[in-house]
């Protein structure tokens, strides 16, 4: 697996995992993006999984209060 699979297969798992956490605290697209300063559609593309830069995901996984954890398995 090659780093750019590796970004891929990681983007995939966190975008709806961040989509649920929106829904869950009842926030709009507009409102995150608005407390972010990011456009609509760089959050949208997140929780769909989508090529941005991980720095963003990184933004929006710190404004919900999160942390990544990352296990190595066979």
């Amino acid at each position: 697996m090659n780093y750019r699979t590796i970004q891929e297969t990681w983007r995939q798992d966190i975008g709806p995992q961040l989509r649920q956490i929106r829904l869950e605290k009842k926030q709009t697209i507009t409102y995150v993006a608005r407390q972010l300063k990011f456009p609509v559609d760089w959050v949208d593309i997140i929780e769909c999984g989508g090529r941005l830069s991980l720095r963003k995901y990184w933004r929006l996984i710190r404004y919900y209060g999160k942390k990544v954890h990352i296990q190595l398995i066979d």
